[in-house]
């Protein structure tokens, strides 16, 4: 094992500083985002409240992993920044220190943080995204069959759209005092009130709700013809969202039913669950390069720069993972050829930083 110097500590303590500061940051945008959504799904009735948390902890794991290597990044060029910012660099490129001493500290954290999102990605995520999928269709289903949320008004928007009230359940899970509003193509439109109700499911999978001890009203609107039926029991036919996924996911597929596979699909996401622990090891590797600036530019100049080549690369991979799904390109090739287009890159800018260290020891 490589025996860390001092300087080899101390730039390591600023970009682990770096990286757990962005990370947070950028965690709590991406759950921020993600909880919106759920909370809005679960506004519309899509969702249950009681398991929003579980869904939101299960997404905020499964994001974390992806943002390792922009969290990575980004902190890096905050922390050798403000090194070249302050001149640090400059002393300690004179005193010695070389931009291959700079790779040191950067990849003692880098490595363990590849390992850890290589095991995630081909064992912990898979999993947590099926869970995640089969919690979602659950809720949703049922929602779906056994109500609405009582004492909300729940509108739907199918061939007959119509607005469905309940004020409450019982012990037994019948629903209470009834509100029923429907409409049709024609313009006729129903209003029903009725004691109770309960959901029944025919062979066909087709929900009805079976009111009982009520009131229809049927007419058009704007004209005296309406009619008045009383029953005692009255079943209405409810058109229901098809909510169940009935496809299995890629990315939730078992690492190893991939590894076995021969489809061309199945390769291409193995290909992608190499690529963020890859990803880490190149932007790290451009980094170091990449975060040279001048004490007049400040810390901050390459931000922008660098987020916008962390897009281009993340979208280059993802294209590349299309292309080879689709066979427009072989799998020998597959999305290896964007890392090996961005470890070029990061040599191109490391002969460049090269320049300036020799400028440096000459004037030294």
């Amino acid at each position: 094992m490589l025996k860390q110097t001092i300087i080899d500590r101390y730039i390591g303590k600023e970009i682990l500083l770096s990286w757990f500061a962005v990370f947070i940051v950028l965690t709590l945008i991406i759950s921020g985002t993600t909880l919106g959504n759920l909370l809005s799904k679960a506004a519309e009735g899509d969702l249950s409240n009681n398991v929003i948390l579980t869904l939101l902890f299960n997404s905020m794991i499964r994001n974390s992993i992806t943002l390792f290597p922009v969290s990575l990044f980004l902190a890096s060029l905050f922390a050798l920044g403000r090194l070249y910012k302050d001149s640090e660099m400059v002393s300690m490129f004179a005193c010695g220190v070389t931009i291959k001493s700079l790779y040191r500290p950067l990849f003692a954290i880098a490595v363990p943080m590849m390992l850890v999102s290589l095991l995630a990605n081909l064992f912990l995520v898979p999993g947590l995204t099926h869970e995640y999928y089969a919690l979602g269709d659950a809720v949703r289903k049922q929602v779906d069959v056994k109500g609405v949320t009582a004492g909300r008004f729940t509108a739907s928007k199918g061939v007959n759209p119509s607005v469905f009230f309940m004020e409450r359940r019982d012990e037994q899970g019948h629903m209470r005092n009834i509100f029923l509003h429907q409409s049709d193509k024609t313009g006729r439109s129903s209003v029903e009130t009725a004691v109770s109700a309960e959901h029944i499911e025919d062979d066909a999978g087709r929900q009805f709700i079976v009111l009982k001890n009520g009131l229809r009203y049927e007419g058009k609107p704007g004209e005296a013809n309406y009619q008045t039926i009383e029953y005692h029991k009255h079943g209405v036919y409810r058109e229901t969202k098809n909510t169940k996924k009935s496809w299995t996911a890629l990315n939730e597929v078992a690492t190893t039913e991939l590894w076995a596979s021969t489809k061309i699909a199945h390769k291409a996401e193995i290909q992608w669950r190499f690529a963020i622990p890859i990803a880490i090891f190149v932007l790290a590797f451009i980094a170091v390069p990449f975060s040279y600036t001048t004490p007049r530019k400040g810390r901050f100049t390459k931000m922008g720069p660098a987020i916008v080549l962390y897009i281009v690369y993340s979208n280059l991979l993802i294209v590349a993972t299309t292309w080879m799904e689709k066979g427009n390109t072989p799998v020998w090739i597959g999305i290896w050829w964007v890392h090996l287009l961005f470890i070029l890159v990061g040599f191109v800018m490391l002969l460049k930083q090269s320049q300036f260290h020799k400028r440096i020891l000459k004037s030294s």
